[in-house]
């Protein structure tokens, strides 16, 4: 490949990656708005959906942080 066609490979794999964080940054503040209800139902002696909403919390933050992970990996192979 020419050094051209590499760099505009390179550009639209980053655009797709400041997307990705982008909308992993919307899912990432919903993530902890979850874990907060959780907590507080918890508190309030509502456990049983409390628990519910903060596992939702963290399966969110994993998701979040796994995406992020993998697109950064994949920007840095094209480096």
């Amino acid at each position: 490949m020419s050094l051209n066609s590499e760099k505009k490979e390179y550009m639209v794999k980053k655009q797709k990656y400041l997307i990705m964080v982008k909308r992993n940054r919307k899912i990432g503040t919903a993530s902890m708005v979850f874990l907060f209800i959780g907590l507080m139902l918890k508190a309030f002696e509502r456990p049983d959906i409390g628990g519910q909403f903060i596992w939702l919390g963290v399966i969110l933050v994993i998701y979040v942080m796994g995406s992020n992970w993998m697109g950064r990996r994949d920007l840095k192979k094209l480096e």
